[in-house]
């Protein structure tokens, strides 16, 4: 039996910063995603047309938990 993820990993280019931890950023497709940094994560610093590693469900790719800097 095949195994199906619950989460998948992307990269997506941040749009707009909104605060320290929160953002909109585009996937390769072109959707925008609502990005935010975990309180478990590291801060790092989010600026307009980076790009980032994001974690997203595959129920819902509305919203992406972004990982690190690429």
């Amino acid at each position: 039996m095949i195994e199906i993820p619950d989460q998948v990993e992307a990269v997506a280019t941040i749009r707009e910063v909104i605060d320290a931890r929160n953002c909109h950023a585009l996937l390769p497709n072109g959707k925008e995603i609502w990005g935010f940094i975990s309180k478990d994560v590291p801060n790092f610093q989010l600026n307009e047309g980076a790009t980032v590693r994001v974690r997203m469900r595959v129920s819902d790719f509305s919203y992406g938990e972004m990982l690190s800097a690429v």
